[in-house]
């Protein structure tokens, strides 16, 4: 299966944060993690095969890594 899937990692403490943003229907929300940037990959194939129920191995997935973004740095006094 080759289809347009795009996906967006931002790095978030220990974690990356997955969301596959194009390819998927409309109505479907495709987010996960991964520890390490090297298992990105894998596991956004992984998240768009299991909601499409098909296997992963003919996905194609191009993939934005972004850093780490000061969102819920916030101090509270």
């Amino acid at each position: 299966m080759s289809a347009p899937f795009r996906a967006v990692a931002e790095r978030n403490g220990d974690w990356w944060e997955i969301e596959i943003i194009s390819g998927l229907p409309r109505n479907v929300l495709g987010v996960s993690q991964a520890r390490r940037k090297s298992d990105v990959e894998r596991v956004a194939r992984s998240v768009v095969a299991e909601l499409l129920d098909v296997g992963s191995d003919g996905i194609e997935i191009d993939i934005e890594f972004r850093p780490a973004s000061d969102r819920g740095t916030t101090a509270v006094a």
